[in-house]
């Protein structure tokens, strides 16, 4: 069981990895023109929206009220995390 746990982690921390570079290479790609300032208002408006679809449009079915709190808090966080790790790449 332990070496099945430890398989699973991998291919999640793959997945997490290999979402967040593509992310990366799209964001900086799309907004990078437009200048620092311009660059950080657009990660800032992506990450209000997202958080905000979160929390309104969400829904988990099968869960209770407490589980789907929890998902969407955790999925805000990781929204956020992910987006303040996009830096202005000035090269």
């Amino acid at each position: 069981m332990a070496e099945d746990t430890k398989e699973l982690q991998s291919i999640n921390t793959a997945w997490q990895i290999a979402i967040q570079e593509i992310l990366r290479m799209v964001i900086r790609d799309m907004y990078h023109g437009g200048g620092e300032a311009s660059f950080k208002s657009h990660i800032k408006r992506i990450e209000e929206a997202a958080v905000d679809s979160i929390y309104t449009d969400l829904r988990l079915r099968g869960t209770d009220e407490w589980t789907e709190l929890l998902v969407k808090e955790r999925a805000s966080n990781f929204v956020t995390m992910l987006l303040t790790s996009f830096t202005y790449d000035r090269a």
